[in-house]
C-alpha cells in the first residue's frame, strides 16, 4: 500500500516540532512493507495514496474540507479532538518512530537557505513519552484525558542511538511513582535530555531536586507558577530546588486567563516579584483572551521584558520601557512599550509604584551561594531546618548533643554560610558561630568523628571535582592563608588579585594554586566562589578564628577537618575494600590516583 502522511500544522503555518504520532504510524507501516511518503507541498497529492493519515496539534490549523471528506483519510490529534481522540493501537503507540519521515522536507528547506538549527528537533533528537497522564486537569490545558500519571514506555522504545539528544513529551513526570526509574534509564543513555512540557514544581522533593540536578539536562529546567494561590508552595519548592543548583530556573507565568484587567496585571507582577526574589526567570504565557484586553499592549511589553533574559536580568520593567523609547526612531512620538507603561501608570499609580522599578539584581536573595566545597549550593528553607532542629541557633545555644552537632557539621548537612542570606531566620551572628565551632572541634575525638562518618546512612557524593587531597603539609596551607589575607581577615579578594599577591603568572601554576584553594574550601577555612575566572575568596567564619590560633590548636583543627574531605570519608567507609575504592576513582577518571591512595594510606 501507498501511505500518505500529512502534518497539517507543518502544511499550514510551519512547526518546529515533528509530529510523534505520525512518525510512529510511519514506522509501523514501513515495517509491514508499505510505501511511506510525507505530503508537505499540496493537499491535491492526497488522492495518489491508498490511505492518508492527517494529524494536527492546533485547532486553528487549516485543512480543506474536501480533503477531510475523502474516504481514504484518517485523522486525529488535539487539533481535532480536545482530548486527542482515540488512542493509537498498541502496536503503533509502542513502535519505534520513523525519524526519517521529515528528511526530504528538511533537506529541501536547508537547500533553500533555511538555518539548519531551525530543524534541530527533526534532526538531532529521539522523541517519546515515558509516562502519560496528569491528575491536575488545569482549565487551560488540553490534557484532561487521564486521572493519574503512569509509566508508559521504556526509553529504548524510541531511542535512536545516532541522535545526540532526547526530548520527552511527558505531561507530568514528577507525578509518576516510577519517576526515578525513568531518570535512571535516561542517564544510562549518556545523552542530554529535556522534558518539553516542563516540570511540576509543586511535586518537588529533596530526592527529585538532587537527582534532576545531577543529570545531563538539555537547556533550561522549566516549571510553572500559574496561580498566585500556590505562592507558599512555590516559594518552599524553589528553595528546595535551589539547594542543589545556582542556575536560574525558568518559570511559566500564565496571564490573562481568569481576567484581563488591572487585577490580572497586578497578579502577574506579584508572581514576577516572587520569582525575582528567589532567583527565577519568568516566562510570560499569554492566554489568547489578552487580545481583547484594554491592556493588550502592556501584556505584550511584560512578555517582551521577561521572555528575553538579557533584559530581565539587568533592567526593571520601567528601565526596559525607557530603553525602548530611547531607541525609538521618532523622538516626538512614544514607542509602544513606553506608551503602554505610561498609560497604565496614569490609571493605576499604586500598582506601578509597587512593581515597575523592581530589578532582579536587587531582589534576588540567591546572588550569593555557598561556594565550592560545600555539599549544597544554597541554603534550604529555614522552616525545614527548624523542623529537623538543624538551625544554628539550636547548635550554638546548646540544644543539641555533641554527636548531633558532629553529624550535622562533618556530614555537611548544616553550613553557616546560610546566615549570609537575606531570608535567614537564625538570630545568632556568623562570628559567634565561628567562635563556637573553633572551640567545639578542638575538643572532638578523631575516633568519634570517624564513627559518625562510617555509620552515616548518607554522605556527600564523591565526584571528580572534589576528589582531591592536600599536596603539602598544614604549614604550607597556613602560610598561604596568611599571605593572601595579610591585609584583612574580613574582606573578599578576587582570584585575579590572589594571583598577583602570590606572584603567579603561568597557567599551570594557577591551576595548582586553585587546587590549594579548593583544599582550604573543603576543609572549611575559606569560602571559594565557584567561578574560577571572576571569582572571589574570603576567610570562612571558622577560618577567621583558625588564623588567630596558636600552632597546637591549628594542628588539632586541621587534623579533624581532614575528615570533611569527600575522598577521606569514602576511603574510611571502605576500609576493608581499598580495591573497590580505587576502582571508584578510576571510574571518575581521576588523574593522580596513585598520589591520592598514597596520601590516604599514610594518614588514615
Amino acid at each position: 500500500m501507498k501511505i500518505g502522511i500529512v502534518d497539517a500544522d507543518l502544511m499550514d503555518n510551519g512547526t518546529r516540532h515533528p509530529n510523534l504520532a505520525l512518525m510512529k504510524i510511519a514506522g509501523y507501516h514501513r515495517e509491514i512493507g508499505d510505501e511511506i511518503s510525507l505530503i508537505y507541498d499540496s493537499y491535491d497529492n492526497t488522492k495518489k495514496f491508498d490511505h492518508v493519515y492527517i494529524s494536527k496539534v492546533f485547532n486553528f490549523t487549516y485543512i480543506p474540507e474536501s480533503v477531510m471528506a475523502e474516504p481514504n483519510v484518517s485523522f486525529g490529534g488535539t487539533g481535532f479532538f480536545a482530548d486527542g481522540g482515540t488512542d493509537l493501537p498498541y502496536e503503533i503507540e509502542h513502535h519505534m518512530p520513523y525519524y526519517d519521515l521529515y528528511k526530504e522536507y528538511v533537506d529541501l528547506q536547508i537547500s533553500r537557505g533555511k538555518d539548519a538549527q531551525r530543524y534541530s528537533d527533526y534532526l538531532n533528537f529521539s522523541i517519546g513519552f515515558t509516562t502519560r497522564g496528569c491528575f491536575r486537569k488545569c482549565e487551560f490545558c488540553v490534557n484532561k484525558k487521564y486521572d493519574k500519571v503512569q509509566k508508559h514506555a521504556h526509553v529504548y522504545e524510541f531511542l535512536d542511538e545516532s541522535r545526540s539528544k532526547i526530548y520527552l513529551w511527558d505531561d507530568n513526570i514528577l507525578g509518576c511513582t516510577d519517576w526515578e526509574d525513568v531518570i535512571n534509564e535516561l542517564v544510562e543513555t549518556d545523552k542530554p535530555f529535556q522534558f518539553r512540557q516542563g516540570l511540576d514544581l509543586r511535586l518537588m522533593t529533596d530526592r527529585k531536586a538532587y537527582r534532576f540536578n545531577q543529570v545531563k539536562y538539555y537547556g533550561d529546567f522549566i516549571f510553572a507558577f500559574d496561580h498566585l494561590s500556590d505562592k507558599d508552595n512555590i516559594i518552599s519548592k524553589v528553595q528546595l530546588w535551589k539547594k542543589y543548583t545556582n542556575k536560574h530556573p525558568k518559570m511559566y507565568v500564565l496571564s490573562a486567563f481568569n481576567s484581563q484587567d488591572e487585577h490580572d496585571i497586578e497578579n502577574v507582577f506579584e508572581r514576577i516579584h516572587i520569582l525575582m526574589r528567589y532567583g527565577c526567570l519568568p516566562y510570560i504565557m499569554r492566554y489568547e483572551d489578552y487580545e481583547n484586553s484594554k491592556y493588550k499592549g502592556l501584556y505584550i511589553q511584560i512578555a517582551r521584558w521577561c521572555n528575553q533574559p538579557q533584559f530581565y536580568k539587568k533592567m526593571s520593567f520601567r528601565e526596559f520601557c525607557e530603553r525602548n523609547q530611547y531607541y525609538h526612531p521618532n523622538p516626538n512620538t512614544l514607542c509602544s512599550a513606553y506608551r503602554a507603561m505610561i498609560e497604565f501608570e496614569t490609571e493605576h499609580p499604586a500598582i506601578a509604584k509597587k512593581y515597575f522599578d523592581l530589578k532582579l539584581m536587587n531582589e534576588n536573595i540567591y546572588r550569593i551561594n555557598y561556594g565550592y566545597g560545600r555539599r549544597f549550593y544554597n541554603k534550604q528553607e529555614c522552616s525545614q531546618c527548624k523542623l529537623k532542629k538543624q538551625q544554628w541557633d539550636a547548635v550554638v545555644n546548646g540544644e543539641l548533643s555533641e554527636e548531633q552537632v558532629m553529624n550535622l557539621y562533618y556530614l555537611k548537612e548544616i553550613d553557616y554560610n546560610c546566615l549570609r542570606y537575606k531570608n535567614a531566620e537564625c538570630e545568632i551572628t556568623s562570628n559567634k558561630v565561628g567562635e563556637y565551632l573553633a572551640k567545639f572541634i578542638i575538643n572532638l575525638s578523631e575516633d568519634n568523628i570517624c564513627n559518625i562518618i562510617c555509620n552515616a546512612t548518607d554522605i556527600e557524593e564523591l565526584s571528580k571535582d572534589v576528589c582531591i587531597v592536600p599536596r603539602y603539609s598544614k604549614k604550607y596551607y597556613v602560610d598561604l592563608m596568611n599571605k593572601i589575607f595579610s591585609g584583612t581577615l574580613y574582606d573578599s579578594i578576587s582570584i585575579k588579585n590572589i594571583y598577583r599577591i602570590v606572584g603567579i603568572d603561568k597557567q599551570k601554576d594557577r591551576s595548582i594554586l586553585m587546587e590549594h584553594l579548593k583544599i582550604l574550601a573543603l576543609l572549611d577555612f575559606i569560602v571559594l566562589s565557584r567561578d574560577n575566572k571572576n571569582g572571589t575568596v574570603s576567610l570562612s567564619m571558622l577560618g577567621q578564628e583558625f588564623v588567630k590560633m596558636g600552632e597546637k590548636d591549628k594542628d588539632y583543627i586541621w587534623r579533624r577537618n581532614l575528615y570533611r574531605l569527600p575522598s577521606v570519608q569514602h576511603y574510611i567507609r571502605m576500609a576493608d575494600d581499598y580495591v573497590t575504592f580505587e576502582r571508584k576513582l578510576i571510574a571518575l577518571h581521576i588523574a593522580n590516583i596513585k598520589d591520592i591512595m598514597s596520601y590516604l594510606h599514610k594518614n588514615f
